[in-house]
């Protein structure tokens, strides 16, 4: 039933046969990566008991982190600050006229059914300091390594669903198994992405295809063999809701509330605006959930991810440098009685939406989110579409919105965001 309400199916298009012939390519593309993975350490690996020497640890133990430690290095901060909509240089288009935009029947259903999925999501916690069993593995590890397996799914033209999935099953793995070697994180990384696009992808690809990305260091033969540890050690327990899940019903919820508003702040609708507004939000959502010392609940980022994302849409801050660098002006403003913020509470009472079954979201919950989450907004933003999608109007036509929303993109600026707001707290 989980399946069935986030999941839509989809019919074989035309120029999908070619796509298939090109997915090869797609392998080399990240292929170059695997050689200086992100967790493999051809020394001895090393016991950190201090995160504070991170970026030594990075460039001495992971040297496929060297080269973007090196780029954040030769750029400038103002270069990471977020860059505006380049609104008159749209490489695509899309028509509005091909959604229905009629509204289904059944929100109090909706709602309940919501909330069932938030009780259901209790076989499937996990504490989120699963690093405090390993000895190996590091949070800088975990970061680098997550944002491989983005590249990964990008250049695999996966959903986001399969990335999402992916990560959960990394780190409830962690959490169930202590002291994992090093040498097996990026097996268990490819074996867990492998996994997950079963579920999620219309067109599975071979073992084959994924084993190119650790040829040169582990057989299609050790896949297997983790693929079973992994099921058996989740007792086959394998769909929970994942982030994006809750992010994607959250930003429907936004859509159906402005609708009588007056409010040009849309993330779903099916414009070219409303399409980077929802891009910017999903790359924070990414660089928030991939960085490993951001413990915030993943419902209540989504959601102040939606606050702070409209309110810079809508221009109510005008320096986003300051508001990235400083949390006291953010702190004042959402205790304020500005309107935007009386439109957001009522956003949250309406939706009826629950962090734990027996526990409603309130407007005030967000408040430290919101503060904490502003830090990452120094992110440069990468606008360019999908490789999927990229110079395939045709294909973008036949799309239903919501999967054209859902190709996995990459933003290569992650790491370099995530190892400034390091050094930035040493």
């Amino acid at each position: 039933m989980l399946n069935n309400a986030r999941k839509q199916i989809s019919r074989p298009r035309k120029g999908q046969k070619q796509r298939n012939q090109i997915d090869k390519t797609n392998c080399k593309s990240v292929n170059f990566k695997s050689n200086q993975a992100a967790c493999y350490v051809q020394t001895t690996a090393k016991k950190v008991k201090n995160d504070k020497t991170v970026s030594l640890l990075m460039v001495e133990e992971i040297p496929f982190a060297q080269k973007r430690i090196q780029q954040i290095n030769s750029q400038k901060q103002e270069n990471m600050i977020c860059e505006g909509l380049s609104k008159n240089q749209f490489p695509f288009t899309l028509n509005n006229s091909l959604e229905d935009n009629t509204q289904e029947n059944g929100s109090d259903t909706l709602f309940e059914f919501m909330r069932e999925q938030v009780k259901f999501e209790e076989i499937y916690s996990y504490q989120k300091n699963y690093l405090s069993n390993q000895n190996e593995i590091q949070s800088h590890m975990v970061a680098i390594l997550f944002d491989w397996l983005v590249d990964v799914a990008h250049s695999f033209h996966f959903k986001r669903e399969t990335f999402y999935l992916s990560r959960n099953y990394i780190e409830r793995f962690l959490h169930k198994q202590p002291n994992v070697s090093i040498t097996k994180f990026q097996l268990i990384a490819v074996t867990s992405i492998f996994i997950a696009h079963k579920f999620e992808e219309i067109y599975p690809k071979t073992i084959k295809e994924f084993h190119r990305l650790i040829q040169d260091l582990h057989t299609i033969q050790e896949i297997e063999e983790m693929e079973v540890t992994i099921l058996k050690c989740f007792d086959f327990r394998m769909n929970p809701n994942t982030p994006i899940f809750w992010l994607n019903y959250y930003t429907k919820l936004w859509d159906e509330f402005i609708i009588d508003k007056q409010l040009n702040a849309s993330l779903k609708e099916r414009t070219t605006e409303s399409y980077y507004r929802y891009r910017e939000l999903v790359q924070l959502f990414d660089v928030c959930l991939i960085d490993y010392r951001f413990k915030k609940n993943e419902k209540l980022t989504a959601l102040s991810l939606i606050y702070l994302v409209i309110a810079k849409s809508l221009q109510i801050f005008e320096d986003y440098r300051t508001l990235a660098t400083s949390q006291s002006e953010i702190q004042q403003f959402f205790d304020s009685d500005h309107e935007y913020n009386q439109i957001f509470r009522q956003f949250i009472e309406q939706s009826d939406l629950y962090l734990f079954f027996d526990q409603k979201i309130e407007y005030d919950d967000l408040k430290d989110v919101v503060c904490e989450t502003t830090q990452y907004f120094i992110l440069r933003f990468d606008n360019t579409l999908p490789k999927v999608l990229v110079n395939n109007q045709d294909f973008i036509d036949e799309l239903q919105h919501e999967e054209f929303l859902s190709f996995q993109t990459y933003n290569r600026n992650t790491i370099e965001t995530i190892n400034f707001l390091l050094t930035q707290q040493q």
